[in-house]
């Protein structure tokens, strides 16, 4: 089948873009990512591990300004998907999903709508819009022909998902630690690694994690990442050699400084209604190397914490609890192995990438089962 994965930023920002991508041409399927580089600065066209990526050049800042560009991101998504021929489009978000369903049904093809976030609850948006735009998400759900939400916790947030076809997948890393192996010995100080979007609009608390860090002995914070954050963060780095700031850095060597540090942490700011009913995929790389994280208190990343207990759960503007998490666990690395350990077994058994790869192939081929039977269906 050709597939069209749609996604309106940067695919090698977005990791479940390019794993579904990967996962669905490594079955024979034609897959082309059609993507919005908002920095201008990537090629238009690109091959690359099975699939191709077809990029809208087209720069615009940072954070929510981006909604008033939108409108010009959805006219070039929905002539593009008019003019191009496909079996499949596979639409990632609120932001994607408006004209993808349209062209679909002109079309007469299928379409999947994925929910990585819940875009509605990323913004800082009145409650009475809030409700609005979840109204407007749901009816784009109940016309989709399948719905891929990233966690269980993000359909009970929504008060449930109006489909019947709706599967769960988390966003797990590929599993690293078993094609390189194991990590090895202990760092001469306890290195505590970040890496992802650094942006005002979405608060990480890392002010928090670099102002405990500078006052315990023996620790060293990693930052790696792009966003309207780094120049404060080089600061810090400059400031004192306990911050070190790498700029932005590929999904590959994030999975191996992962694997290689001995605490993660996706403390985000739970004013967000995302970060509460979302599960980032700081908490997945950090069950796949097997290293303990800290994550918010009373978000649904913290359940799955203590349920599997791979770590500790903090109060995101609470530094002196954060300071004493950290210095708990660079004193104990016994601790911070059964930690480790506990989340690589749950990774394993539950939420590896391999287990969430077989449920999206297995959702495709649902999907190429009914379209066969439909073809040859005698029409009347």
């Amino acid at each position: 089948m050709k597939i069209v994965i749609i996604r309106s930023c940067l695919e090698t920002l977005t990791p479940r873009a390019t794993k579904n991508a990967e996962a669905l041409a490594s079955v024979g399927h034609d897959v082309t990512i059609l993507a919005w580089d908002r920095e201008n600065k990537n090629p238009k066209l690109e091959r690359k591990n099975g699939y191709q990526a077809r990029r809208f050049k087209f720069k615009v800042p940072y954070g929510p300004m981006v909604l008033l560009y939108l409108p010009i991101w959805w006219c070039f998504e929905f002539f593009w998907l008019l003019m191009k021929r496909c079996d499949v489009i596979h639409a990632m978000d609120l932001d994607t999903i408006i004209p993808a369903v349209i062209a679909a049904k002109i079309k007469g093809k299928p379409v999947i709508y994925e929910l990585a976030d819940i875009y509605e609850y990323m913004m800082p948006l009145p409650s009475i819009l809030r409700r609005m735009c979840v109204y407007v998400d749901k009816i784009f759900m109940r016309l989709a022909d399948a719905v891929i939400a990233e966690s269980k916790s993000a359909i009970e947030g929504l008060n449930g998902i109006p489909n019947d076809n709706v599967i769960v997948i988390y966003s797990s890393p590929p599993d690293f630690r078993k094609m390189l192996g194991a990590a090895g010995g202990r760092n001469d100080v306890f290195i505590i690694f970040f890496a992802g979007i650094l942006s005002r609009h979405y608060p990480l608390n890392l002010d928090k994690v670099a102002t405990a860090v500078r006052c315990t002995e023996g620790v060293k914070l990693i930052i790696a990442g792009y966003g309207d954050q780094v120049e404060e963060i080089k600061e810090w780095a400059y400031a004192t050699d306990k911050i070190e700031f790498l700029g932005r850095i590929s999904y590959t060597e994030v999975l191996e400084r992962t694997m290689n540090c001995d605490l993660l942490f996706a403390i985000h700011e739970t004013t967000s209604l995302n970060v509460r009913y979302t599960t980032p995929n700081k908490l997945f790389e950090a069950m796949m190397s097997g290293k303990p994280v800290l994550v918010t208190e009373d978000t649904a990343m913290a359940d799955i914490v203590e349920e599997e207990n791979c770590g500790l759960v903090v109060a995101p503007h609470n530094v002196e609890q954060i300071k004493e998490t950290i210095v708990r666990l660079r004193d104990n690395p016994e601790f911070c192995r059964e930690l480790g350990s506990n989340g690589r077994r749950a990774y394993e058994q539950q939420y590896s990438w391999e287990i969430m790869k077989q449920r999206l192939l297995g959702l495709y081929h649902k999907i190429s089962s009914r379209m066969e039977a439909e073809q040859e269906a005698p029409r009347h």
